[in-house]
């Protein structure tokens, strides 16, 4: 208003007028004294504000952070910007000098943005390297991927390249990754393949033992074939198919062993009964020498072939003719060899034989510290001893042959198929 008061010059107005004018003139200017205080301060508010800033920023330049996040760094450079716009107007005599002060500082922070963007570019095609290599490497599937996706990691923990090579970077290093995966998949697939093809097999050969029924202790030997090959398909997959596999191939496996051993032992019994010929000579050898006769030794038949065990209870025989244990010692060891029988027959023992059946059971348990003995050869044993013991009276062996022989009968009896 005082500019163009001016513009009109002194004609426009006589002194009257001027005066008046430049009475209102200095109440508005008395009246907005206030306000340009305050804008004043203002400015001098914002002015220190821009200062506080590019301060905070120059420090941050001075030492930048060695592995400093380039995002972070657009962060601040962004909030910079938006703080600076905010803190306008400043004084006039300051406007310039800080304008340029902030000019510089930004430059610099871009270019640090810059640097460490390429240095993460760098970076990233150093990993790119690795993935391609990983490719190509000759390790198992799965452990490439774990490798793989530790790259990954450390992709996401290096921060953003460049905005225009960041997606191409990151393009070629997901290819190469999901070849890795693809890897790794496919393997997966070929081993779960693998997997349900080793159930199937695991599956024909319980069902081939199961229908199997071995007829002679010498096919022992094919299920321990079996038994190979069921630990050649180990591992099985994990499942409730295959642990009811599992139990029923184990209760497979026990029963044949089982009818196995009891082949074992009808044949142990079978060749005893080939021997009685010879028990029947040494009878009558016994009875000669117990009636005063001559103690004469009995001779292997030629027809008869003994194993060696066999061989030595039958020198121990015609031994026992010669210096004769007392009768009641050697009927004591009948009837021990007796209940012996009956234990591995699995019949009662009669309440007399009681003391006898203790003894033998707490023999059994001191020689099972060690290995304990087969089924089959314990049979063996008490057969040999059977065989060693004597002399025996006629009366004696007819107390006792009646009941062994229905205890070898009883072993020699198979389960049904």
């Amino acid at each position: 208003m005082v500019k163009e008061w001016k513009a009109l010059g002194d004609a426009a107005a006589n002194r009257e007028q001027s005066e008046r004018f430049r009475a209102t003139s200095e109440r508005i200017r008395e009246s907005l004294k206030a306000w340009r205080e305050q804008q004043q301060r203002l400015r001098e508010a914002n002015l220190a504000e821009r200062e506080a800033l590019c301060e905070q920023i120059e420090a941050l330049l001075e030492q930048p952070a060695a592995q400093a996040d380039p995002d972070a760094l657009r962060e601040i450079r962004d909030q910079a910007r938006e703080q600076w716009r905010r803190t306008a107007p400043v004084p006039r005599d300051h406007a310039e000098a800080i304008g340029r002060r902030f000019g510089r500082i930004r430059h610099q922070l871009q270019a640090l943005i810059d640097r460490r963007a390429n240095e993460i570019a760098d970076a990233k095609r150093e990993v790119i390297d690795q993935a391609r290599a990983l490719v190509e490497a000759r390790l198992p599937a799965r452990q490439r991927a774990d490798q793989a996706k530790a790259l990954q990691q450390r992709w996401r923990e290096l921060g953003r390249a460049p905005k225009g090579e960041e997606q191409t970077l990151w393009r070629e290093f997901r290819q190469l990754c999901d070849q890795i995966f693809a890897q790794r998949d496919a393997e997966r697939d070929d081993r779960a393949q693998r997997a349900r093809e080793r159930l199937e097999q695991m599956q024909a050969l319980i069902d081939r033992i199961d229908a199997w029924q071995p007829t002679a202790s010498s096919e022992a030997e094919w299920l321990d074939k079996a038994v190979d090959e069921a630990s050649a398909l180990e591992p099985l997959p994990s499942g409730r198919r295959t642990e009811g596999m599992r139990k029923r191939w184990t209760g497979i496996v026990r029963a044949r062993r089982e009818r196995l051993e009891r082949l074992s032992v009808a044949e142990v019994v079978g060749r005893w009964r080939e021997v009685k010929p010879l028990i029947l000579q040494h009878l009558e050898a016994d009875d000669d020498c117990l009636a005063g006769r001559l103690c004469s030794d009995v001779e292997i038949p030629a027809a008869l072939s003994l194993p060696p065990a066999l061989k030595q209870a039958h020198a121990q025989r015609n031994a026992a003719r010669h210096d004769p244990a007392p009768a009641e010692e050697v009927a004591e060891r009948l009837a021990r060899l007796r209940v012996h029988l009956a234990l591995l027959a699995g019949h009662p023992i009669g309440h007399q034989d009681e003391p006898l059946r203790l003894a033998i059971q707490v023999d059994r348990l001191n020689d099972s510290l060690g290995q304990a003995p087969s089924r089959e050869d314990e049979l063996i044993s008490v057969l040999c001893w059977l065989l060693a013991t004597g002399p025996v009276s006629r009366q004696q062996w007819e107390r006792e042959v009646q009941e062994l022989d229905a205890l070898l009968d009883g072993l020699s009896q198979l389960p049904p198929p």
